[in-house]
């Protein structure tokens, strides 16, 4: 067989193609490989006549192993390595995720090829060169790559992200509670964040010391407090962070991750808040 004609012989393997053929896809990464391994032995100039005449220098591993596997210095050689080579340029760096997954089954069929064995030994290190850039490229063409394009993801709205935005915290109904409303809204934040834990909120505008709770919401994980947060609906000023002074002592007893939660802050509140742990 000549190149031109092994690459057919191919083609219509990988397609399946004629009568009596299936598709065998994986054909496009035993030739190459093939090539490979004829190239790393080095069979060019060698002067071999056909595959037998390979097999008399070196002879076939058979035990114990289905692909092609000989016997080559005081060891062995495999196509195994050269299979996963052109398996891993398709796949991971071509993005040709298309292409047979199974490299143990693919180099398992290596007898159904002899015949181009037969030719392969014979062939110049240009040929056999040729032969599987050809290949390579062929399966580059045929097969289309799949590419993650970010722009065809539907993403969902933002909306707890929309709700803060838009929605009237201080519009509520007759007899309830001023800030109540707001303080939900982190309970649920809390809440969806750390779904492992039991959220518990006080009743609002009732001091915590006095519901036995360290903060407004607190996250326990059985009877260790994991999270507690002081909810504020109103902006923050220097003169009102004193009043903190009991929760933070609280939390850092407990080794816990203390929240404080608000409309805002006034220049300075956050770093002060932050001193106190």
């Amino acid at each position: 067989m000549t190149p031109d004609e092994i690459i057919e012989d191919m083609i219509k393997d990988f397609r399946g193609e004629g009568l009596g053929r299936r598709i065998r896809k994986y054909v496009g990464g035993l030739l190459p490989a093939f090539c490979d391994f004829l190239l790393e032995i080095p069979t060019p100039g060698r002067g071999f006549s056909n595959f037998d005449a390979f097999l008399a220098e070196y002879p076939l591993i058979t035990e114990g192993v289905s692909t092609l596997t000989v016997r080559y210095g005081k060891g062995q050689k495999t196509i195994r390595p050269a299979y996963e080579r052109i398996h891993h340029f398709y796949i991971f760096e071509k993005k040709r995720l298309g292409f047979p997954r199974s490299p143990p089954y693919a180099t398992g069929k290596w007898g159904d090829y002899r015949h181009w064995l037969d030719a392969l030994v014979t062939f110049s290190e240009e040929q056999l060169v040729e032969v599987r850039e050809r290949a390579k490229q062929f399966v580059l063409d045929e097969m289309e790559a799949v590419v993650f394009d970010p722009s065809l993801v539907r993403v969902d709205p933002p909306v707890f992200k929309l709700l803060l935005e838009q929605f009237d915290f201080r519009a509520r109904a007759k007899g309830e509670p001023t800030g109540a409303v707001f303080q939900a809204m982190v309970f649920g934040f809390i809440r969806a964040d750390a779904p492992h834990l039991q959220v518990e909120a006080r009743k609002v505008r009732a001091g915590s010391a006095r519901t036995k709770g360290i903060g407004d919401i607190d996250a326990w994980e059985g009877d260790r407090l994991i999270i507690s947060a002081e909810v504020k609906h109103f902006v923050v000023s220097m003169d009102q962070v004193a009043t903190f002074e009991h929760f933070s002592h609280e939390i850092r007893q407990r080794a816990a991750l203390g929240m404080i939660v608000a409309e805002g802050f006034q220049d300075g509140v956050r770093e002060a808040i932050e001193e106190k742990g």
